[in-house]
């Protein structure tokens, strides 16, 4: 005959990897669950009815989420019971829009034993009657933060004592330099350079403002002297002015050297000229001269 025991055990318990993901679940649904019924539409009937989820339980057979609660307010067990028993289909149709998983198990609320005990012993305090000469006291004025000695000592013994607290040096430790090469970063330096930059152009759009002439991107070095504007101008122009006779002299020297190779070309050309023409003449009178000889040879009388 199967017992109570083998009818409610689980055929498959789950391995590793299934409890593994019982508590991930736990956590899923805790989240969300708490975040419906604090912003949900099921919100409207339970928000200020001080109504707790403390922990959430999904089964190893992910047929049914344990909703675990406590009601800190004036509402009774049945009340609440009831009413969150009304909002668990529209908590689950909720949840199942949200796609936490496959096919969202049923959701059961259960009440918690353990912490319904505390908040009924919180609540019976606060109305509890301590007498007239009672003070209530922070809990925390009953921590100790040094050990406390209860053997009585002698007067003697603890004028001893406090000569010697009195001759002890006071030695202060001092506190380790801060580091910032945080993951292998030194943000020190990044910050150093980021400023640097930041103070380059502000100084550049103040000298922009300021109408100088120069616009400087180097931050100066020394804060409290003041730039001589007229001193700048005065450099600029005799700067401009040396370039100016600069430029007239190399287009002077440019303008000489042009002249000195028209001269020469001009000069080259009649030279050749007076070749050609000596040549020409003399070819001319070399031909001449042929002609008057062969014309000579033609008229005289051949001799038989």
């Amino acid at each position: 005959m199967p017992s109570i025991k083998s009818l409610t055990k689980i055929q498959n318990e789950p391995g590793k990897r299934g409890i593994r993901r019982v508590a991930v679940l736990n956590k899923v649904f805790m989240k969300y669950i708490t975040d419906i019924m604090s912003t949900g539409t099921v919100a409207i009937n339970i928000v200020g009815k001080g109504i707790e989820i403390s922990k959430v339980r999904v089964t190893p057979d992910f047929l049914t989420v344990n909703v675990f609660w406590v009601c800190k307010g004036n509402s009774t067990d049945e009340e609440t019971e009831s009413l969150l028993n009304t909002i668990a289909g529209a908590l689950r149709h909720e949840l199942s829009t949200l796609r936490v998983m496959g096919e969202v198990p049923y959701i059961v609320f259960v009440k918690d034993k353990q912490e319904a005990q505390i908040a009924d012993l919180d609540r019976r305090l606060t109305v509890a009657d301590f007498g007239e000469d009672y003070t209530p006291t922070d809990m925390g004025h009953m921590l100790k933060t040094e050990f406390t000695l209860n053997t009585k000592l002698s007067p003697e013994m603890k004028a001893k004592i406090a000569q010697l607290e009195a001759d002890l040096p006071i030695t202060e430790d001092p506190l380790p330099e801060m580091t910032h090469n945080v993951y292998g970063l030194d943000h020190a330096l990044i910050m150093n350079r980021l400023l640097a930059a930041r103070r380059r152009s502000k100084d550049a759009w103040s000298s922009l403002k300021e109408d100088s002439p120069v616009i400087t991107y180097r931050a100066p070095e020394n804060k409290g002297t003041e730039v001589d504007t007229g001193k700048q101008r005065q450099e600029i122009a005799d700067f401009l002015l040396k370039r100016q006779i600069l430029e007239s002299k190399l287009r002077k020297q440019k303008f000489d050297n042009r002249e000195w190779i028209e001269e020469n070309e001009e000069r080259v050309g009649n030279e050749y000229d007076e070749d050609f023409e000596e040549d020409y003449f003399e070819d001319y009178e070399d031909l001449d001269y042929d002609e008057r000889q062969l014309q000579s040879s033609e008229n005289k009388p051949s001799s038989k």
